[in-house]
């Protein structure tokens, strides 16, 4: 069943039959007949077929697939855990972080975690919360740190500092630099806009903080955004302060591992 859920996890990516068995190296005849049998096994029709091969996926095949994901990344980790133990293998170690988060904090720890956890090879995945989330709760990251005070309901979050939003640039310009929608600071900036009654005249979307800071240095727009990453341009607080919790994120489905504990317990100590 597991070739099953893995040829069903290509042909959703993929969204066709002929490219998922290229990317697969096996027969199409071979694909169909794999997701016949899964939609035998759920009762349910998984893909529509729409044109040459194309497949829409159903409702069905949505859910599905994230649990397939899930499991599939759980799997592989259990393989890594199991390896650990006999001593003849690293573990790679995905962190999602959220850009003020992953540019001017996550640094000043992860020198002291790779001491304490010297068999672990992290990958860092800077990104916006709302993809943070996302991916842990498809467990592709074994945790995320993130800006943003969204709630799910298979996520668990706890907060390990605070950090003050602040205007930065130059006031009088009425061009505004944002981030982009699904960012933390976007839906903090959405809000102060309802907030103080501003429609903004100008605005540009950049899915970047250095890319913000680089136009604010040249004199260009101004924005809010974390007292963290101002660097040495002049900012002035919001007509009301703007504070807001910085989170720590893991599935709730799975227990925490010593290194969520020590990743959290070594933020606290440094930013509060």
């Amino acid at each position: 069943m597991f070739q099953w859920l893995q040829t069903f996890m290509a042909v959703f990516e993929a969204q066709n039959f002929t490219k998922a068995a290229e990317n697969l190296f096996i027969s199409q005849p071979t694909v169909s007949l794999h997701i016949q049998k899964l939609e035998e096994l759920t009762g349910s029709e998984l893909f529509i077929r729409n044109g040459r091969n194309h497949a829409v996926p159903t409702e069905s095949a949505e859910l599905l697939y994230l649990r397939a994901k899930q499991l599939d990344s759980l799997w592989e980790n259990s393989l890594s855990e199991i390896k650990q133990l006999q001593g003849n293998t690293r573990i790679s170690y995905h962190i999602g972080a959220s850009q003020t988060i992953g540019v001017y904090m996550l640094p000043q720890v992860l020198p002291q975690l790779q001491e304490a956890f010297p068999n672990y090879d992290f990958v860092i995945h800077i990104a916006n919360s709302t993809v943070i989330f996302k991916k842990v709760d498809m467990h592709e990251y074994n945790v995320g740190l993130v800006e943003s005070p969204m709630i799910a309901p298979t996520i668990e979050r706890a907060i390990f500092a605070y950090d003050s939003l602040v205007l930065a640039g130059n006031q009088n310009s009425d061009l505004w630099l944002l981030r982009e929608s699904g960012s933390g600071i976007r839906a903090y900036t959405d809000q102060f806009f309802q907030q103080e009654n501003i429609i903004p005249k100008q605005k540009i979307e950049i899915a970047s903080n250095e890319a913000i800071l680089n136009m604010l240095q040249q004199g260009i727009g101004k924005t809010l955004l974390s007292d963290l990453s101002i660097r040495d341009l002049t900012s002035t607080a919001p007509p009301e302060a703007i504070t807001r919790a910085l989170f720590q994120i893991h599935h709730a489905e799975f227990p925490q591992d010593d290194f969520q504990m020590a990743l959290y317990k070594l933020l606290l100590e440094t930013f509060q």
